[in-house]
């Protein structure tokens, strides 16, 4: 089983120089030319924009380039937002699940835009790690949406676990798994006396996936903080109807 490094908030630092003595010219002149270059860095981001920024630095530190434009190919315009991530300890310490994190990612983005998602029909992830490798992962609006539809049952599901309604817990799988309420009570029983209660649960990202039994599925990552140890949690669902149909623990 591998242990999964949580994070709430982890909150990129900015420096700050303080000066006791006066500034000569030279220097009044330098600091005046680079707070003008840092300006020119929002030029063309919206207030909006760089707040969805932020709540993605706010989970996963580090720092994050952004770029924005559009392409044209076939007669078809993408216009897309781009989030480069690196020096994210969150990112390093979770390099084998990097797919579910962009997908969370461009999750947080997006869903934080707010009445300007419609500027954009993609959102695309870099993610650059100490070992010099790149991976990189694009999601048009209509998939990030899929999750956002997807995502008050995900929060259902985490809340009747915690409370222990394993009945209720049962109903929320597909008709097609035969499945009672004393093996999804054995199952979370057998949990907690091994790993200790639920403190806390979050997202962790998502990854859609093509399988034999059940044609496209949605697998959703959750980071359960127990007392002795964080567990992930994987909700699998059809694709189709957004129904559960297996949970898996790593």
């Amino acid at each position: 089983m591998t242990r999964v490094l949580f994070s709430q908030k982890i909150i990129h630092k900015y420096v700050v120089a303080h000066m006791k003595k006066p500034m000569n010219k030279t220097l009044t002149l330098l600091l005046l030319t680079l707070i003008i270059t840092a300006c020119k860095k929002d030029i063309g981001v919206t207030e909006k924009e760089v707040n969805s920024i932020q709540q993605v630095l706010n989970f996963y530190g580090g720092e994050c380039l952004r770029h924005k434009g559009f392409e044209s190919k076939s007669g078809e315009t993408k216009t897309y937002f781009e989030l480069e991530m690196s020096k994210s300890s969150l990112l390093e310490n979770n390099s084998e699940r990097l797919i579910p994190h962009s997908g969370n990612i461009a999750y947080l983005f997006y869903s934080s835009l707010d009445d300007e998602k419609s500027n954009y029909n993609q959102v695309r992830v870099k993610i650059n790690l100490e070992n010099g490798t790149s991976s990189e992962f694009s999601y048009s609006d209509k998939e990030i949406e899929e999750i956002e539809n997807l995502m008050p049952k995900i929060d259902n599901i985490s809340d009747l676990i915690k409370k222990k309604d394993f009945e209720s817990m049962t109903k929320t799988f597909d008709k097609s798994i035969e499945l009672e309420t004393s093996q999804i009570a054995e199952l979370f029983n057998n949990i907690d006396n091994q790993y200790g209660v639920i403190k806390q649960s979050q997202f962790q990202g998502f990854q859609f996936k093509d399988t034999n039994n059940f044609g496209q599925v949605i697998k959703a990552n959750i980071v359960q903080i127990r007392e002795k140890v964080a567990l992930t949690m994987v909700l699998i669902f059809k694709r189709n109807n957004r129904n559960l149909i297996a949970i898996e623990f790593e």
